[in-house]
């Protein structure tokens, strides 16, 4: 019998208050975010727990070498929700991926503490498999920015509302921030996603996160994040024991919804401070990605009147080096999917893609893939 080895890479718990008065009839700050789950709609009890599940098949060729050929348990998550009062709120997301080789807590609220879930771009917002259209990530968003990104730390958001349906919305943290796995844990120079995970505070020094959305009218909605702060153990007890080196990401990010049809999108760009300048260690990092929907045959099915057909076409880019060429990643991916209703969904995807290592030495590759994900 084969034996399981589950792994826990980072586990914490936080209880998070909310002393802002939330109005239930108001959209949510980000569609498809930590509080627009659709057990939280739902009118019984005090209490209520939900979740989402994903499971996927891969067969992938590089190269002519099948690289990718199986099936894989990706994601298992549970969410909770309490109001105690008007005034006082507990949101959760426990998280499992990999088969249950990640697990995080994703908690948040109007004022958030404990391990909050960082603003840096929309998809790290709204990352729910079932609530996205295709079976990967954007690459942007898994090496630029490492979604789902979560950090230990406190701030707050909020909205104001210049006319009856523009939103101006908000989001500010001081957080842990990032630590030197960003240019030590990779054998491939510097990856950012490295350095995530740093619930205690390496050096003793805050780093910010933040967002800024501008939204005209429900649909419509461009984000500015930024994250920005100190990687390296530059400061031990007070003592300054070596030079400052600090990681900074910003984003754009937008949202376009018209009829039957959505257009998102997500760039960043990251400058990171390091030791030596040597051709392993990368300075400035670039990404990109855009994604267009098109649903159609809604309620085609009788027996499934909530059923619709989603066709998706998305384009995305990651330059690891920009100062040289070569180091980079592009890729294509086509999908249809089916959703029975709004909380599940079945996907089909075929991408094409290619990567350059530093000397710019090319692989092609392929992959098709099917995925199942839905809210519980």
């Amino acid at each position: 019998m084969r034996r399981f080895n589950v792994r826990t890479r980072y586990c914490a718990l936080a209880l998070i208050l909310s002393f802002q008065f939330v109005n239930a009839n108001e959209r949510p700050l980000v569609d498809g975010g930590i509080g627009d789950k659709p057990f939280m709609t739902e009118k019984k009890g005090k209490t209520r727990i939900g979740g989402y599940s994903e499971v996927h098949f891969r067969y992938g060729r590089s190269d002519g070498v099948t690289e990718e050929l199986g099936f894989e348990a990706k994601r298992f998550n549970l969410f909770s929700y309490t109001r105690v009062a008007d005034r006082l709120q507990v949101v959760s997301e426990l998280e499992f991926e990999e088969g249950g080789e990640e697990i995080k807590l994703e908690p948040a609220l109007t004022f958030r503490g404990g391990i909050v879930l960082s603003p840096l771009g929309r998809f790290n917002l709204s990352h729910d498999s079932p609530a996205n259209d295709l079976t990967d990530r954007p690459l942007v968003s898994t090496q630029i920015i490492p979604t789902a990104l979560s950090e230990a730390g406190m701030g707050f958001y909020g909205s104001f509302y210049p006319s009856a349906s523009a939103r101006l919305a908000y989001e500010i943290y001081a957080v842990n921030g990032f630590n030197e796995g960003v240019i030590s844990d990779s054998g491939n120079g510097t990856r950012i996603a490295e350095g995530r995970g740093n619930f205690e505070d390496n050096n003793n020094w805050p780093a910010f996160v933040g967002r800024l959305a501008f939204s005209p009218q429900a649909g419509y909605e461009i984000g500015v994040p930024l994250h920005t702060g100190a990687y390296n153990a530059w400061k031990i007890e007070g003592l300054t024991v070596a030079q400052k080196q600090e990681l900074t990401i910003w984003a754009l990010d937008l949202e376009v919804k018209w009829r039957a049809f959505e257009l998102v999108g997500e760039y960043a760009g990251a400058s990171v401070d390091v030791p030596v300048e040597t051709v392993l260690l990368q300075e400035n990092q670039a990404g990109v990605y855009i994604q267009g929907n098109a649903h159609f045959g809604r309620g085609w099915l009788n027996a499934l009147p909530e059923s619709v057909f989603t066709g998706v076409l998305r384009y995305g880019v990651v330059d690891f080096d920009t100062d040289v060429d070569g180091d980079s990643e592009r890729r294509w991916t086509w999908g249809l999917n089916f959703r029975p209703n709004a909380e599940a969904v079945f996907k089909l995807d075929y991408r094409r893609g290619k990567s350059l290592d530093p000397l710019s030495n090319e692989v092609k590759g392929a992959a098709l893939l099917f995925s199942a994900a839905t809210y519980s």
